[in-house]
């Protein structure tokens, strides 16, 4: 769908939804291969129960690198947004980098040390660095949520059929940052309840998924956007200020930051 209606983007964000398609494809193929380990070719062999496979660490790598683009992909929003507010679109965007970091680094760090750890009980001994990812990422998708939807507040107009468009922004935003921030939550709260009944592997193996969809969805509800925000300016409200997103290798322009909010 994204690539059916993208011919006025850029090449950088182009490689980057490509790029993003593929750690998604592998992020598949490792929970596959972790599954079909322990549910056909070992079935009925409970022992292997008591260790990860390689596939399954190495799965944690590609859902934090991935993570980690989303982020820093809203983060951009967050700070084109904020428009002539020069300081505010420094301290939010680097405050949410420095968070998806942190995430990006517990995380793979969690997976190297159960490497070495290599049992799950063994693995317990790193959980604070689970907890840490977790909780991190619950409090940067929040962050994310609650700056745009404030941002896009503050851009109404007064005018229905273009508030009706920011309405539809900030349900997007408030989407994108609450179902992943469940998802979160869900994982930290299973794992500190029931760490040896993997019900969190479960949540946290759809978790990569939540993100990348989140942003393909924002991405290709910007066509029927568009096509709003050029009903609304033709009917001639003359403070309305239409809804786009930075086309050329994500190189923005002073006109796009003044018009951006999709």
């Amino acid at each position: 769908m994204y690539f059916h209606d993208c011919k006025e983007d850029g090449r950088v964000l182009r490689c980057l939804i490509i790029f993003l398609w593929i750690l998604d494809t592998i992020h598949l193929a490792f929970t596959s291969h972790g599954l079909y380990f322990y549910l056909v070719t070992s079935f009925g062999d409970y022992a292997v129960l008591l260790a990860p496979t390689w596939a399954i660490l190495a799965q944690v790598y590609v859902t934090n690198l991935s993570d980690l683009i989303v982020r820093g992909f809203f983060a951009i929003r967050v700070s084109i947004l904020c428009g002539e507010r020069r300081l505010l679109g420094i301290v939010l965007p680097v405050i949410i980098t420095v968070l998806s970091l942190t995430v990006f680094s517990f995380g793979c760090g969690f997976a190297s040390r159960s490497f070495i750890l290599k049992t799950y009980a063994k693995m317990n001994e790193a959980s604070y660095m689970l907890y840490a990812s977790f909780a991190t990422a619950v409090v940067a998708d929040t962050l994310v949520a609650v700056s745009l939807c404030t941002l896009l507040i503050q851009s109404r107009t007064g005018f229905r059929r273009t508030d009706s468009i920011v309405t539809k922004l900030m349900a997007f935003s408030i989407n994108t940052g609450l179902l992943t921030s469940i998802a979160a939550i869900a994982c930290f709260v299973t794992y500190a309840i029931w760490p040896q009944r993997f019900i969190f592997m479960g949540i946290y193996f759809a978790l990569s998924k939540l993100y990348v969809n989140s942003l393909l969805a924002s991405l290709n509800a910007r066509s029927s956007l568009r096509s709003q925000s050029t009903e609304v300016s033709n009917a001639g409200s003359k403070h309305f200020t239409p809804i786009t997103f930075p086309m050329k290798d994500m190189s923005f322009s002073r006109e796009t930051q003044n018009s951006e909010a999709a």
